[in-house]
């Protein structure tokens, strides 16, 4: 027989000699036993030592998009969110179309690529920036942004932003992408909750280039704040962002991504076919009883603008 010397902390120690108290053994007859039972299960069940996730092969993750969102689930009840965007010819290069600071542009980015993810019940993990400039100065105004509003949500841009800028050569436009890697339970995910009657609500107005900034001044435009606000209340069911293709196509994809149809309600002073730019509008479906919760929670635009049949 061969005499192992094992460090055990206190808490476990102190354990210990309550079984062994509990069953008139000695410390090492209820370590003996432990030992033996947890190899058998070892041996018996398999996999005990390493997390499931690890054994997880390529043809059992399931794929599916939402827009420019994928989820990976994964058979270990996970899943993998990853949302992406880019912006050309924004910024403060002299060839830009629409002149921003790099900051704004920076909070734009990561605001719709972290909108898009948290929106799916996902948590962030990860953002990756590449940047079609220079690091100093440009690259790093954008970037400046970008923390900014990862900030917002409680990120720490120091461990979850990794960053690529170009300095080989001059540029002239400003050119920029993010993307954002998230997590979540699969149980936990916003996907596919909507149900028949309930009513399709838009947050924010619908603003794109130059109108954004003005818009976002007067409190007009949805932000990541708000898609928050959204994920903490049962009452809402699924949550999407808007982008170029407008209102009421997303509510339509909404609808049918649930298998039902929708009814458009038209609503005076918005257009539900205009681009939303930067995710100015939030779409969230919710039972129709909380339609005054929810007017009350956020103090910015709410319209009813569909209903699901």
């Amino acid at each position: 027989m061969e005499i192992i010397n094992v460090r055990l902390p206190d808490k476990v120690v102190s354990d210990l000699d309550k079984l062994a108290k509990k069953h008139s053994l000695t410390r090492s007859e209820v370590m003996r036993q432990a030992l033996t039972i947890y190899l058998h299960l070892t041996e018996n069940v398999g996999a005990m030592l390493r997390p499931l996730v690890f054994q997880v092969k390529p043809a059992q993750i399931a794929y599916t998009r939402r827009g420019d969102v994928s989820i990976l689930k994964v058979p270990t009840g996970h899943a993998i969110v990853v949302g992406s965007t880019s912006s050309g010819s924004v910024g403060s290069k002299e060839m830009d179309r629409v002149k921003v600071d790099g900051r704004i542009l920076g909070k734009f980015l990561a605001r719709v690529a972290l909108m898009d993810v948290t929106a799916t019940g996902a948590f962030p993990l990860l953002l990756s920036v590449t940047l079609g400039v220079e690091k100093e100065p440009t690259g790093n105004t954008i970037l400046e942004g970008i923390r900014r509003e990862a900030r917002t949500i409680g990120l720490d841009p120091n461990q979850v932003i990794m960053e690529n800028t170009e300095d080989n050569f001059v540029t002239l436009q400003t050119g920029a992408g993010l993307t954002v890697i998230g997590f979540a339970n699969d149980d936990e995910l916003r996907l596919g909750k909507t149900c028949p009657g309930d009513l399709i609500v838009a947050i924010g107005k619908p603003k794109v280039g130059e109108e954004v900034i003005a818009a976002e001044a007067h409190g007009e435009i949805a932000d990541l704040k708000n898609v928050i606000q959204l994920s903490q209340r049962k009452y809402v069911h699924d949550i999407s962002p808007v982008g170029g293709f407008g209102i009421a196509s997303e509510a339509t994809m909404m609808a049918y991504g649930v298998g039902r149809q929708l009814k458009i309600i038209e609503v005076k002073d918005l257009d539900l076919n205009k681009s939303a730019g930067p995710a100015t509008v939030v779409l969230a479906t919710i039972d129709r009883e909380r339609l005054e919760d929810l007017t009350s929670l956020i103090p910015k635009p709410v319209n009813v603008v569909g209903e699901i049949l």
